[in-house]
C-alpha cells in the first residue's frame, strides 16, 4: 500500500454540525457538574436549620420523652394527650446545646454565624399519637440576625 492513500483515508474535516454537537455536549457536561457541586454546599441558614433538627430530635427522644413519661409503667397516650394542643412548653436553644453533658457544645459555631439568640431561638413540642418517642411535630422560634428562617 501507499503512503500517500493512507494518509488521505484518515484526513476528515469536521463540519458545523459536528461542532456545535461538540459544544453542546461539552456545555451540558459543564453545566451537570456545576449543579452537582454547588447542591452539596448548604447555606449557613440551611446549615443551622439541619443541625437545630438534629439537636431537638436527640433532645426530645433522649432527655425530654422519658422525663415526661415519668416511668415506664405510665400510659404515654394518657401522659402526652396533655400537650396535644398546647405543646410542651418552649425549649430554648442554650438547654439544647448543652443537655447531656455538653454534646451538642461545638454546634454553637452553626448559630453564632448567623446571630442567634440562644435565650430566644428554641423549639416547640407537639406529641402525636400513638405516642412513641418518635410521635412528635415540632415548631421551631428563630431569633437571628442573619437569614430568613421558616417561622
Amino acid at each position: 500500500m501507499n503512503k500517500k492513500s493512507a494518509k488521505k483515508k484518515c484526513q476528515h474535516v469536521l463540519g458545523w454540525p459536528e461542532w456545535a454537537l461538540i459544544g453542546i455536549v461539552v456545555c451540558s457536561t459543564l453545566l451537570i457538574i456545576l449543579a452537582l457541586c454547588t447542591g452539596f454546599f448548604k447555606t449557613p441558614q440551611e446549615k443551622a436549620e439541619a443541625e437545630l433538627e438534629k439537636i431537638a430530635d436527640a433532645y426530645y427522644t433522649e432527655y425530654l420523652y422519658p422525663r415526661l413519661l415519668g416511668n415506664l409503667d405510665n400510659d404515654p397516650k394518657a401522659v402526652l394527650q396533655v400537650y396535644y394542643e398546647v405543646g410542651v412548653p418552649t425549649t430554648y436553644l442554650r438547654q439544647l446545646l448543652y443537655f447531656n453533658d455538653g454534646k451538642y457544645a461545638k454546634s454553637t459555631k452553626y448559630f453564632d454565624r448567623l446571630g442567634c439568640d440562644t435565650n430566644a431561638t428554641g423549639v416547640r413540642f407537639y406529641p402525636v399519637e400513638p405516642y412513641g418517642p418518635r410521635d412528635y411535630t415540632a415548631d421551631y422560634v428563630w431569633n437571628c440576625q442573619e437569614g430568613d428562617f421558616k417561622k
